[in-house]
């Protein structure tokens, strides 16, 4: 029998080096492949004329419906919904913070388990004359809910409280 070394069963260190640089080409050879086919360019949202979509559902509301007459500056709406039992307005602030307007026939309770969960109780605030609930969320969401007639209406950004505060202030029913 002869002596020659077998790398059957057993492999040599050379071996399993050889394996793993065939393994990383491929690798890097897939990932490269991937990067051609990968387009990086962020997605805006798109506008939405929400003014049309107030004048529409105004008549047709059985509550009184809130939205801003217009946008500060910079300001555009991302999303406008009505049904016969809610409304929702979804507006990007000039720099870029997220404001959601829900108007819901709910509980404040379900209102909050849908639009602000894992908000806490963070006081009271006093806006344009109406007394609002504030709640603290993850990631610095701010949340003011109010609730009247059967009626909930919920607030939320991601920007300061002063935003969210003038936001509100510019809200309207006629």
């Amino acid at each position: 029998m002869s002596s020659t070394t077998s790398s059957r069963g057993n492999p040599a260190f050379g071996d399993i080096v050889r394996s793993m640089v065939v393994i990383a080409v491929i690798l890097l050879g897939l990932y490269g492949v991937g990067q051609l086919f990968t387009n990086d360019d962020k997605v805006e949202a798109e506008t939405v004329d929400y003014a049309s979509v107030v004048a529409q559902a105004r008549p047709a509301a059985t509550f009184p419906l809130a939205a801003p007459s217009e946008l500060p500056k910079g300001w555009r709406a991302t999303s406008a919904r009505f049904q016969t039992n809610g409304w929702h307005l979804g507006v990007l602030t000039g720099s870029g913070d997220y404001v959601g307007l829900e108007q819901l026939r709910a509980s404040v309770d379900r209102s909050v388990d849908k639009f602000a969960d894992g908000s806490k109780p963070a006081g009271t605030a006093e806006v344009a004359g109406q007394t609002w609930t504030v709640r603290s969320g993850p990631k610095g969401r701010w949340t003011y809910v109010r609730s009247e007639d059967g009626l909930t209406t919920l607030v939320n950004t991601t920007a300061s409280r002063a935003v969210l505060e003038r936001y509100i202030a510019s809200l309207s029913t006629s």
